[in-house]
């Protein structure tokens, strides 16, 4: 289904300074300059990736996503976050049902702020910013309990050690920080407050206030982090080791530090009418870092443009339309806000196309689709 975006991926709040402790890890950082792409430019993933599975969810009355902002797999079993809700389907695209619960009461949350799932346990966590709780689910969606984290956090991640989370630019403990770590094995237990990472400048803390649903995305030997108003990749390990490892360079287009305070803004809108204006870029997210590429897709001028990274080469490719191999035939789709890519572990990714002509052209017929149906979720791996 079509979405409405009134900012484009807007989602997107960062950070602008790196912790000390980094500071050493700095040498492993790998710096990618990124120039603006003609609006006709396309990224080639025909010889990068391959598609192995593609999932035509089943489109009823009470299966609609309107937008899909995290898709998560276990094995024949597919969990979309999607708005408020969490939507549960196999690998056919067959419904299997939905969370949606919201009354506030004691097995409810009152917002999907994040969710995490645990194969080895098959159980679905919920977490909710408003009550400050995580709500542990079974796969059927039966309510188990609930733990209270007792923090403002706009992501949340599970490591081995703990949790990983972030308030983006919320004032959390006092210690304007992007990364918060909580140490535990699991949420019966609980986990306890342990240390923060990537300290910000406090004035931040009183305009970005908004939401993004790509925080984190798990990688090789553990989780990316994106903090993009300073462009950096962040690679936090399985301990909670935090490394800056890729740079995005804007060059003459990077929004700089001094554009982000001093300026007496009140509220993000601010902030982002001055970077339009400004015709900078960026608002780096949909982080893919796999064994020999990186994807991610960043923002000019109310434009979104995907840019892919090959390591071996160190050649990298920019474009507004993306191309793609499916059953033998090519396919082109314009990139936009509504078209997105995110990691499930194990060297794999997704991409979600929405189903509309506007976006898929001719190639609705290739993928058996129409206007109106829900998002397809096509899933790659390297070649």
């Amino acid at each position: 289904m079509k979405k409405i975006v009134l900012f484009p991926v807007f989602i997107f709040i960062l950070f602008g300074c790196k912790s000390s402790s980094n500071e050493s890890t700095t040498s492993n950082l790998k710096t990618i300059t990124q120039n603006l792409p003609s609006s006709t430019s396309s990224v080639d993933l025909t010889n990068f990736l391959e598609i192995t599975e593609v999932i035509k969810l089943n489109t009823t009355d009470s299966s609609i996503i309107d937008f899909v902002n995290k898709v998560l797999i276990d094995e024949d079993l597919v969990f979309i976050k999607g708005g408020s809700s969490v939507f549960k389907f196999d690998k056919q695209g067959n419904f299997l049902g939905k969370l949606s619960k919201k009354g506030g009461g004691p097995d409810e949350y009152t917002n999907l702020t994040d969710l995490i799932i645990l194969p080895d346990q098959k159980k679905i966590w919920v977490y909710d910013s408003n009550q400050r709780a995580i709500f542990q689910y079974t796969y059927d969606f039966e309510y188990e309990f609930d733990y209270a984290l007792s923090y403002p956090l706009l992501g949340l991640e599970l490591l081995e050690s703990g949790l990983v989370g972030t308030g983006g630019y919320l004032n959390v403990l006092d210690k304007f920080s992007g990364l918060h770590f909580f140490a535990g094995s699991n949420l019966s237990t609980g986990y306890e407050f342990s240390k923060s990472e990537l300290n910000f400048n406090p004035e931040k803390a009183k305009y970005l206030h908004i939401n993004r649903h790509d925080f984190f995305s798990k990688t090789i030997g553990g989780v990316n982090f994106v903090n993009s108003f300073n462009d950096t990749i962040y690679k936090i390990s399985p301990d909670f080791s935090v490394a800056p490892e890729f740079y995005i360079d804007f060059g003459n287009k990077k929004v700089t530090e001094e554009e982000l305070v001093g300026k007496d803004y009140t509220s993000i809108v601010d902030v982002f009418q001055y970077i339009n204006s400004s015709e900078k870029s960026f608002n780096v997210g949909n982080i893919v870092n796999l064994e020999k590429i990186l994807l991610y897709n960043f923002f000019n001028q109310g434009r979104s443009f995907l840019s892919l990274f090959d390591k071996g080469s160190d050649q990298l490719s920019s474009g507004q339309k993306i191309l793609f191999s499916y059953q033998d035939t090519t396919v082109l789709v314009d990139f936009s806000e509504e078209v997105s890519f995110g990691s499930i572990g194990n060297n794999q990714g997704y991409m979600v196309l929405p189903s509309e002509s506007s976006v898929l052209g001719d190639s609705q017929s290739i993928f058996n689709v129409k206007d109106g149906d829900n998002p397809i979720i096509l899933i790659f791996k390297e070649k």
